[in-house]
């Protein structure tokens, strides 16, 4: 049996840290690799950008660090739908991707009945509209996104008053979305609901840094294994369920608001996984995955 872990081979435009050389492995990879190895299955690095890369020679491809693919979007996608028409499977699969690569899949889950942190979306030239959307629902406390992005590019605090101007200085044709602050971030935290196999493995807590609104390590914030509430894990298990895809792996980021959990972000396509937070959590995905390939 043979895998293809995909990663990327640079690290997107916004990110400052260094990518690892060509002989290191970011620490999700190496520990599902190695989880592999355990097991008997060859599963090497693979970036997804190589023009080389022969996926008939694989009984798989797994996404994984591919944070790049948002810099080459319509490459990414090009790329997945190759792997796809191989014999190699893809996880997760190919429509999942696509659908998930854009922050309109907001909009469909809330379609589907899963709780999302509600939204007005649109472009610089829909300015006025969205302020006034935004009067109307009554939101005091802002934050903005960009459609397509990861790891909190883009994503910027604002009032009523400040969005206008940063509304106004972005790109007239770039659509972003603008939801109300959740200040259950600054003290519950994010939580990170991560299902393997279609069944929850591991939940994290994800607060921000003192001074910081994004619950993200990379901005200095922390994260911490930490044990799901039972009726919290009931109700992220409903969400996942209500999903019109067979998925390998899911990570939904998810905080409380209205008194409920309500998704922030769903991610399908290169979360990271915190493999190093959750032990035998690597083991679970190589399990799964070769389940998968199996037909089991």
């Amino acid at each position: 049996m043979r895998v293809a872990v995909l990663r990327c081979e640079r690290l997107p435009r916004f990110v400052t840290w260094e990518i690892p050389d060509a002989d290191s492995l970011f620490d999700d990879d190496r520990r599902l690799i190695d989880a592999f190895s355990e097991r008997g299955v060859d599963a090497e690095p693979v970036a997804w950008t190589d023009a080389g890369a022969d996926w008939d020679e694989y009984d798989a491809v797994v996404l994984r660090s591919t944070w790049d693919y948002v810099d080459r979007l319509p490459q990414f996608l090009d790329v997945a739908a190759a792997i796809e028409r191989s014999s190699a499977m893809l996880f997760n699969p190919a429509a999942a991707v696509q659908w998930n690569a854009d922050k309109r899949y907001l909009d469909d889950l809330d379609r589907l009945g899963v709780p999302i942190v509600p939204l007005v979306r649109g472009t610089g030239a829909d300015a006025t509209r969205i302020q006034e959307s935004i009067a109307e629902a009554g939101w005091h406390e802002l934050v903005l996104k960009p459609a397509i992005g990861v790891g909190g590019s883009g994503v910027v605090r604002a009032n009523p008053t400040t969005l206008g101007l940063t509304l106004d200085a972005s790109a007239p044709d770039a659509e972003v979305m603008v939801q109300p602050f959740a200040n259950s971030i600054l003290d519950e935290g994010e939580l990170s609901f991560i299902f393997l196999g279609g069944s929850l493995s591991h939940v994290l807590r994800k607060r921000p840094a003192t001074g910081d609104f994004r619950a993200h390590g990379i901005y200095g914030g922390t994260v911490e294994l930490t044990d799901a509430d039972p009726a919290d894990a009931r109700a992220v298990a409903a969400m996942l369920a209500r999903l019109p895809y067979e998925l390998l792996y899911a990570r939904f980021d998810v905080v409380r608001y209205g008194g409920r959990l309500a998704v922030l972000e769903l991610e399908l396509i290169e979360p990271m996984l915190y493999f190093g937070r959750a032990p035998g959590s690597a083991d679970r995905l190589a399990d799964a995955t070769i389940a998968r390939i199996s037909g089991a």
